[in-house]
């Protein structure tokens, strides 16, 4: 593992970073919010993969606005969560981070939503999930898989997703800040 992280810098609220070179389509360039480490899996939900589909093109119910999807991950595109950071609107989110919320009554939700009492810059919406299995993500980050930075509520809901990953890079600084500016393929350079 890197010499700046530990075992228990993988919790609830940590951002993982794509190392620039990682070799999995899939993530790359990716940032995913951790919502669940434990013993026996990890679970996140990428911040940075906008989908060009909306909510209502998943749901039966046709009674909102057009709600943004993001792609959480590879894993089960069935299922829908969200992440928000209004506790005094959706009650039930378990919070992972300092005024960041994962879950909680999505009837709630939804309703807040169609009464204009929410934005969208509080809440986002996610079809999937990325996974680990039990020591799978540890093994990914003593490899250099993934460089880990607390969650802030203005890198999860008010950075753009295109700037994101450079964005989270850069405020880092020191060698971070030379891999934020790494070319997406440098054969091109």
């Amino acid at each position: 593992m890197p010499k700046d992280y530990t075992f228990e810098d993988l919790k609830p609220g940590i951002l993982l970073l794509a190392e620039p070179f990682l070799d999995e389509p899939v993530f790359h360039r990716t940032v995913i919010l951790l919502c669940e480490h434990s013993s026996s899996h990890s679970f996140g939900l990428v911040l940075n993969h906008p989908q060009d589909a909306i909510l209502d093109s998943i749901r039966e119910e046709k009674v909102m606005e057009e709600i943004p999807l993001y792609t959480g991950g590879p894993v089960d595109q069935t299922i829908l969560q969200f992440i928000h950071r209004r506790p005094d609107l959706i009650t039930g989110g378990q919070e992972i981070s300092p005024g960041l919320f994962w879950a909680g009554d999505f009837e709630q939700a939804i309703e807040a939503i169609i009464n204009q009492q929410i934005e969208f810059k509080d809440i986002k919406f996610f079809v999937g999930y990325s996974g680990w299995s039990a020591g799978q993500l540890e093994r990914e980050v003593k490899s250099d898989s993934w460089m880990l930075e607390p969650a802030t509520l203005d890198y999860v809901f008010d950075e753009t997703p295109e700037s994101l990953w450079r964005k989270v890079l850069y405020q880092k600084g020191g060698n971070y800040r030379i891999l934020s500016t790494y070319p997406d393929d440098p054969t091109l350079n």
